[in-house]
C-alpha cells in the first residue's frame, strides 16, 4: 500500500481497521514512512509481543497474547498506531468483544488498531465499528459477501 492509501485509513475516524493482505509483512513495513512523520507506531504478533517500531527488539511486557495487547491499548492513553499481525481468528473472539468495543467507542482517545493477515473471521457485532481494506489481489478473489 501506498503512503497516501495507509494516511487515509488512518484519518477516517475508525478505531478498528483490518487489511487483507496476501503479504502481512509488506503491509507492515509500508508502515515505516510514517515513523518519520512522528508518529506512535507499534507492531505486535502473537506470542512477541508489542513492540515500537522503530524498536522492534524491545518488547513492551504482558502483551504477547490478544487479551493482553488489547487490554494494554485500551488502557493507553497516548497516540498510539497499533499494527497488529496474526489477529485472524481471534478478531471474533467473544472473549475480546467488549475490549474491542471499548476501544473502537472511545472518541476522546487518539489511538487505531489496525489488524493485518491474510483473512479474518469478522464478528458480525463488530461490523459496523470496523473499516475492511482489502488489497487488490484479494478483492479480486474474495467478495464482500463470502466475508460476512
Amino acid at each position: 500500500m501506498n503512503q497516501q492509501h495507509l494516511e487515509k485509513l488512518i484519518s477516517t475516524g475508525y478505531k478498528l481497521i483490518a487489511i487483507e493482505t496476501d503479504s502481512p509483512e509488506q503491509t507492515l513495513n509500508d508502515f515505516r514512512p510514517l515513523i518519520r512523520e512522528s508518529k506512535a507506531i507499534y507492531q505486535w504478533e502473537k506470542n512477541v509481543g508489542l513492540s515500537r517500531m522503530e524498536a522492534s527488539h524491545i518488547n513492551i511486557p504482558n502483551t504477547k497474547t490478544p487479551e493482553m495487547v488489547l487490554n494494554h491499548i485500551s488502557q493507553s492513553k497516548l497516540y498510539g498506531i497499533y499494527l497488529l499481525i496474526g489477529f485472524n481468528n481471534d478478531l471474533a473472539k467473544m472473549s475480546l468483544q467488549p475490549t474491542l468495543n471499548k476501544i473502537a467507542d472511545d472518541k476522546s482517545a487518539k489511538k487505531i488498531i489496525i489488524f493485518i493477515d491474510n483473512y479474518f473471521d469478522y464478528p458480525h457485532k463488530l461490523m459496523s465499528k470496523l473499516l475492511i481494506a482489502q488489497e487488490p489481489e484479494v478483492k479480486e478473489r474474495t467478495s464482500f459477501g463470502q466475508i460476512a
